[in-house]
């Protein structure tokens, strides 16, 4: 496996980008890799709601984006920290943050962050907004990630959301062609072949699993699964990454953390 990537994850609305991007950076942060999860939405802050359980002590995304200049230093102490997982960390926007709460920045800006984060962590997984036009993170992500996953709700919604925005994507600097396309949350009584001859091209499936949307409702997303359907999602999560990140998975080596000893610490790489 290669290491410090970025993963953009992105797709139309409720295509399942925030659950998709948590238990992808829960598997990768059990194979003792350091991974660090930006949460782009300013419009409804995720970060409450996937960690409803701790203090977040107003930690934010955008401070960092607004500030004069960025370090790791800096980086590091907006991150949230998990006391059961010292691999994994996030950042987002503060609850009650909007777009006004913070000075505009720049692409600029955007490009310094995803660069300082590259060398943070062995894999930077960004939950991209689906109206990546009025975010500038995510559409700088989406140009600058090693890899994208653009997720698709099997649906005629979601067709419509790409007819519209994937033009937007059309310069060449977005690789869209290379981005790697996953219908997602399928469930057994939607027309999957249908709408999948539609997007042209699927790589993926990431089947529906109750016991996920559970998980999401009551902040528990962290979590490991229990149902009947962990298996099949175990091994759907390992095998997408597999695709994504080049490798084999039999194949996956387990390090030291090389980050999250010294987040606490509060030094600078």
């Amino acid at each position: 496996m290669n290491e410090n990537q970025i993963l953009a994850i992105w797709g139309n609305p409720s295509s399942g980008k925030t659950t998709t991007s948590i238990k992808i950076a829960k598997e990768l942060s059990e194979r003792e890799k350091n991974v660090i999860v930006v949460f782009c939405d300013v419009l409804c802050p995720t970060a409450m709601t996937i960690l409803p359980h701790i203090g977040l002590e107003n930690k934010s995304l955008g401070r960092l984006l607004s500030a004069p200049s960025i370090t790791q230093a800096d980086i590091l102490s907006e991150c949230i920290t998990l006391e059961k997982n010292e691999y994994l960390s996030f950042l987002g926007y503060a609850q009650g943050e909007n777009i006004f709460t913070y000075a505009e920045y720049s692409k600029e800006r955007a490009m310094d962050l995803l660069i300082l984060l590259r060398h943070l962590a062995d894999y930077v997984i960004l939950d991209c907004s689906s109206n990546f036009t009025s975010d500038i993170l995510s559409t700088v992500a989406l140009e600058m990630a090693d890899k994208v996953i653009r997720l698709k709700s099997v649906n005629l919604k979601a067709i419509s959301y790409f007819d519209s925005y994937l033009p937007l994507l059309a310069d060449r600097r977005f690789n869209v062609e290379r981005h790697v396309k996953v219908i997602s949350n399928t469930k057994d009584n939607e027309p999957k072949e249908q709408i999948k001859e539609k997007y042209h091209g699927i790589k993926y499936e990431l089947p529906h699993v109750e016991e996920i949307t559970e998980q999401f409702l009551s902040g528990e997303l962290l979590g490991d699964l229990k149902s009947k359907e962990k298996e099949e999602h175990n091994r759907a999560l390992k095998e997408l990454i597999a695709l994504v990140f080049d490798e084999k998975v039999e194949d996956v080596k387990k390090e030291k953390s090389k980050v999250f000893s010294w987040l606490k610490g509060g030094k600078s790489r």
